[in-house]
């Protein structure tokens, strides 16, 4: 299988926005090409998934469905341990994007942080 479509099919198992998860950005990232996806693990992703978009159209549990799936991607697709992951409280206030020109400020609801010194990494913001 070519690099290119590897990359495709890690990218049909999630929800697609802006520029930042793209085939070309996967392309220059990891020219070498991804890990091969477990089907099982590729199954139920695509299940939960399916789930998940398909909440996006009822407003009352659309939150909920939401924060489970970062939670499901991160701990078990990503197989990050809970002690990596800060939720609610637990994410300092200092992570934080102001965009003054929409009157907005964003904040992320789940944090992934280094546990070897608690050093905040990434960022998921839903």
């Amino acid at each position: 299988m070519s690099i290119a479509r590897h990359h495709a099919e890690w990218l049909s198992l999630v929800e697609v926005s802006g520029p930042f998860l793209s085939l070309p950005v996967l392309m220059r990232a990891y020219p070498q090409g991804l890990e091969d996806i477990d089907p099982a693990v590729a199954q139920q992703l695509r299940t939960a998934y399916e789930e998940w978009h398909e909440d996006l159209d009822h407003r009352t549990r659309a939150a909920a469905t939401h924060q489970a799936w970062i939670a499901y991607v991160l701990r078990f697709v990503l197989e990050f341990p809970d002690s990596a992951i800060a939720e609610g409280q637990a994410i300092p206030d200092t992570l934080k994007a102001t965009v003054p020109e929409y009157g907005e400020t964003l904040r992320p609801t789940h944090v992934v942080r280094d546990t070897s010194d608690g050093t905040p990494r990434m960022l998921v913001v839903a």
